[in-house]
């Protein structure tokens, strides 16, 4: 996943720091949690991204860009992003 996740932000741009430091804790959530029937929330969404991957989003061609995934939770994307938020607190 990281190497995955360091290739595909390199071409597209996007939050690579926050991502490679969740990549354990989400694979942990989705293991134990049953998403979307059990709701994942993020606190700040540009940790998403291994989320998104684990969810069936695995097109980062064109992250952040037009056509393409969101850098952040979105819930026209899935209904596994229950709430959309981006740099700030959800609550």
């Amino acid at each position: 996943i990281r190497h995955f996740l360091v290739h595909a932000v390199a071409r597209t741009g996007g939050h690579l720091g926050p991502n490679l430091g969740v990549v354990e804790l989400t694979i942990a959530l989705h293991r134990i949690f049953d998403s979307p029937a059990d709701r994942i929330l993020w606190d700040t969404g540009h940790q998403s991204y291994v989320h998104k991957l684990l969810t069936g989003r695995q097109d980062f061609s064109k992250l952040r860009g037009k056509g393409g995934l969101s850098g952040y939770p979105s819930r026209e994307e899935s209904e596994h992003d229950v709430i959309e938020n981006s740099h700030a607190s959800t609550v």
